[in-house]
């Protein structure tokens, strides 16, 4: 019995096909349809503008981690030397989406003890590299509008 009949070819050979042909079309719909977020990840300074008193430093400075349409991120006081006063690198207390350009992030602000660590709720919109957007804590129910621009990365220079 010969393993190469015309039946097991005919069989292997749709087979085959049929796997390249919805390998083409899954692919062909990937690429003209399915297309990454754009990257909106790391820090915003938010003057001191009209900002609830609770919230009221030198500038507060508005982390944002990006992982695809899902943000986290935390709300940091900044003093005058540009440092932030407590550290990012704490469990974000801030979670949220990106979709069609709209930042919507909310959580507690745990930085700011004068603000009883309110549940606060950041929503705005990405145009180029700002971030416009209106900051609303649970305890004060006016929004507060705010532009932020994004700030470049310091580079650290390399010891040699």
């Amino acid at each position: 019995m010969s393993h190469f009949s015309p039946k097991t070819l005919s069989f292997y050979a749709v087979a085959i096909g049929s796997v390249v042909i919805l390998f083409n079309a899954v692919s062909s719909y990937g690429e003209a349809n399915v297309k990454a977020p754009t990257a909106i990840g790391g820090n915003y300074r938010i003057s001191n503008q009209n900002l609830p008193e609770c919230l009221k430093s030198d500038s507060l400075l508005l982390t944002i981690q990006q992982s695809g349409i899902y943000l986290s991120g935390s709300l940091l006081a900044v003093d005058k030397t540009a440092e932030p006063k407590t550290t990012a690198e704490e469990k974000p207390s801030l979670n949220g989406n990106f979709h069609n350009q709209q930042v919507s992030l909310s959580g507690s602000i745990p930085h700011f003890p004068a603000c009883n660590n309110p549940g606060v709720n950041i929503e705005g919109t990405v145009n180029g590299k700002n971030l416009q957007g209106k900051i609303t804590l649970s305890s004060i129910p006016t929004p507060v509008e705010f532009t932020a621009p994004l700030e470049q990365p310091v580079k650290q220079q390399e010891n040699h």
